[in-house]
């Protein structure tokens, strides 16, 4: 007969063993069966009562077991009612995860923090689960210890990010919009007070962000463009000094508006960026160009000075041709045009008509001749003028009347003695 595996023995020993309720096989027959040799079983010797395993205690404390240290790392030991409890590997794991709560750092380390909370707060439910009467009172005041380091770090880390963000928004409408220009669109009356409100603001809001207490590290980012900027600085305050001291009229101090803002923007740069060497230059450019400048009284009575020499300096057009009958076409059509000023001067700017054509058929269509005008008004001071007239063509070589074509003012403020 042939004989049966010997793994076949090994599998009806391992079912006696392990599954209930098969005990009543004999393993001991059912070898022999197999025609293999089995030791009988024999009973084990009598235990020793006095080396017996004491009854357990019920669990009742939670204290802390004590902890060697092994370099840098705690290796936790037991205490006796911990090491009775059904819940002893969850006890172990969470002295565990809080041992490496005390090595880490909350605030460096906020993840590693958060996971070893995570494991600790899930080894404490299984605890309870496992051994409701295991008293857990000193194992959740010290998760609880660090839970509010982590609480704290995590209120910090929100801070920190929250100041990087409002630097980052701050910083960038700092150099993308505008903040200190004046408004073209509003007259000096209105212009001027709008104006010091708008650049107070600017300040005020830049002294709320410097007491914020800023992120430095966002600052520092932006130091090539605060350099890039202010490296341009000298350029704009040589021609706006240049025009204020060209200019002939108050209007110039809409320029000089634009010197006082950036003379606030540039020292706001300067505190944010106190070490930067570019910034402090473009400060100083345009503290300068002020101080030269001079007061508003000043810079109006240099504009009035302008003016009266700016008049003197202005001449009437040379006539390239007088021609009396042509002159007078001009005086006619001034008076049909209803012009209150009466005529000082006119000299032709133009020796003959010009010719007009159609743009398509390239017929004759007017023509046209051209004047330089002064005339005076009734305040006694005169304007000079650019007038031209027109004449439609008729056919047959003829024309009509003359009548206003175009005008432009030269000069509102001419000197009616230069009326040659």
């Amino acid at each position: 007969m042939r004989q049966r595996p010997p793994y076949l023995l090994i599998w009806v020993i391992l079912i006696y063993v392990n599954v209930p309720g098969i005990g009543q096989i004999n393993p001991i027959k059912a070898a022999k069966d197999l025609g293999k040799s089995v030791p009988e079983k024999r009973d084990p010797a009598p235990s020793n009562p006095n080396t017996s395993r004491p009854t357990p205690a019920p669990s009742s404390s939670s204290s802390r077991p004590a902890a060697t240290s092994t370099g840098t790392n705690t290796a936790t030991a037991l205490d006796a009612t911990a090491e009775s409890s059904p819940a002893k590997s969850f006890i172990a794991n969470f002295w565990k995860a809080i041992d490496k709560l005390k090595a880490a750092s909350a605030g460096q380390q906020y993840n590693l923090y958060y996971s070893n909370i995570t494991s600790a707060e899930t080894n404490l439910r299984n605890i309870k689960m496992r051994d409701p009467n295991y008293d857990t009172k000193a194992l959740e005041a010290e998760l609880d210890k660090y839970k509010a380091e982590h609480q704290g770090a995590n209120t910090q880390k929100e801070t920190t990010r929250d100041i990087a963000a409002n630097t980052i928004r701050f910083m960038s409408d700092l150099f993308e919009s505008d903040q200190t220009s004046y408004s073209s669109n509003l007259n000096l009356e209105q212009g001027i007070p709008a104006h010091q409100a708008k650049i107070q603001a600017f300040t005020d809001k830049v002294n709320q962000f410097l007491a914020s207490n800023p992120d430095q590290s966002v600052i520092k980012s932006k130091e090539s463009i605060a350099t890039q900027k202010a490296n341009f600085v000298a350029g704009a305050v040589a021609e706006y000094e240049k025009s204020i001291n060209e200019n002939t009229s108050k209007a110039g101090l809409t320029t000089h508006r634009e010197l006082v803002g950036m003379d606030v923007y540039w020292g706001a740069i300067v505190k944010i960026f106190p070490n930067l060497p570019a910034p402090a230059a473009a400060s100083q450019a345009v503290k300068a160009a002020l101080v030269r400048l001079g007061s508003e009284a000043q810079m109006l009575a240099k504009f009035n000075k302008n003016e009266v020499e700016k008049m003197k300096n202005t001449k009437m057009p040379a006539a390239v041709t007088v021609n009396p009958a042509l002159e007078a076409e001009f005086k006619k059509v001034i008076a049909e045009m209803g012009w209150k000023e009466s005529v000082v001067k006119i000299n032709l700017l133009t020796r003959d008509w010009s010719t007009l054509y159609h743009n398509i058929t390239g017929n004759i269509i007017a023509r046209t001749q051209e004047a330089a005008v002064v005339a005076k008004k009734n305040d006694g001071n005169c304007i000079l003028y650019s007038i031209t007239i027109v004449q439609e063509y008729t056919g047959a070589g003829k024309y009509g009347s003359s009548k206003h074509y175009a005008d432009g003012v030269l000069a509102d403020k001419f000197l009616c003695e230069n009326a040659k």
